[in-house]
């Protein structure tokens, strides 16, 4: 697999991509935390909004990475990652009144499937950005979006750690889906260089956290550089 050569189309296409998942993002990270917060959203409202932003999401990040390759057989690949990583994920939210403890396989599962779709998309934008020229407004939407992927990366390893013991990211141990929601949180938190509010956190999440706002910072200065050369 290798990346295909750029045209002005494929620009114009990858461009709107870029648009479509920046904004999912962000209304993924909105709806999650802030606007629930804000406004009280009841469990199943903010369920059905952050599902809705999360499905665009998938798409772009389908859309994305078919943009840069063309092989068939990859294109199958992670369309039928993203599709596990959906059923997985609305299999998990299900489990009410369910001792985690009992669902750390299949969560650990869904949690690292998670972590590869996203993985990929992530290290798609880098090699896109920081390995070709272009202009002030692509390089700016694809560094967007990289740099919001971080805290959401971050947030499946947090997942897969907490998983293990909920208590450490103030999760119900009878509630699955908290410990994903706590560790969304808790990683937009660490990027932005804020004190979680919601509790203390485990130290175990502390020392991932170092490396999570080290490369927050670390691809500010990167991003910075790169346009600086232009």
């Amino acid at each position: 697999m290798r990346f295909n050569e750029t045209d002005d189309a494929i620009i114009k296409k990858r461009k709107v991509d870029y648009i479509f998942l920046l904004t999912s993002l962000v209304l993924s990270f909105v709806f999650i935390t802030p606007l629930s917060k804000i406004l009280s959203l009841g469990h199943i409202v903010q369920q059905v909004l952050a599902g809705l932003t999360t499905v665009v999401w998938y798409i772009f990040c389908y859309r994305v990475t078919s943009n840069f390759y063309k092989s068939q057989w990859f294109k199958i690949a992670y369309a039928f990652l993203l599709i596990f990583q959906l059923i997985f994920n609305w299999y998990i939210f299900k489990q009410e009144n369910t001792q985690i403890t009992t669902l750390v396989l299949p969560a650990s599962i869904g949690y690292v499937a998670n972590l590869l779709g996203f993985s990929m998309v992530f290290y798609i934008l880098l090699k896109d950005i920081f390995m070709r020229k272009h202009d002030l407004t692509y390089s700016l939407l694809g560094a967007s979006n990289i740099y919001f992927l971080i805290p959401v990366i971050f947030s499946y390893v947090y997942s897969l750690v907490a998983v293990h013991n909920p208590a450490i990211v103030n999760a119900d141990p009878l509630t699955i889906k908290e410990v994903l929601f706590n560790c969304w949180d808790y990683s937009w938190y660490v990027l932005a260089g804020i004190d979680y509010p919601a509790g203390k956190i485990g130290e175990e999440l502390q020392s991932i956290a170092i490396l999570e706002s080290i490369s927050g910072n670390l691809f500010i200065v990167f991003i910075i550089g790169r346009l600086m050369i232009r």
